[in-house]
């Protein structure tokens, strides 16, 4: 079988194209998600205002009163993934303005979208 050097090229292309799309769905649902989010409920740490941050460049914050803990976070399908520095990961349910967690110790909390940041 002789491959030629047209073919190879048209073939690395399409491949390269392909990587690229998925590169850019991939960016624009981090678009979509990322901004600010106030936890709701009765049950936040210390009764303190506790806000998640996501950046889209994948970045983000959980601030909780005066602390502030550093993470990195990525989209799945219709799940967020937390990783934190830490090296655990923190899977969490989207839905349409608010990021549902399941924190160790199975505490659940809900985070709602801040529309003003």
């Amino acid at each position: 079988m002789i491959i030629t050097l047209t073919s190879f090229f048209h073939s690395r292309l399409v491949l390269t194209l392909f990587l690229l799309l998925i590169l850019i769905a991939a960016c624009g649902s981090k678009g979509k998600v990322a901004g600010k989010y106030q936890a709701e409920g009765k049950d936040l740490p210390g009764q303190v205002e506790t806000i998640l941050e996501l950046k889209a460049n994948g970045d983000g914050a959980w601030k909780s009163g005066d602390e502030e803990i550093s993470f990195s976070w990525y989209v799945k399908g219709s799940e967020i993934r937390i990783n934190t520095k830490g090296g655990g990961v923190i899977v969490g349910d989207l839905e349409r303005d608010a990021i549902h967690l399941t924190l160790p110790g199975n505490k659940k909390m809900i985070f709602r979208k801040n529309r003003l940041n």
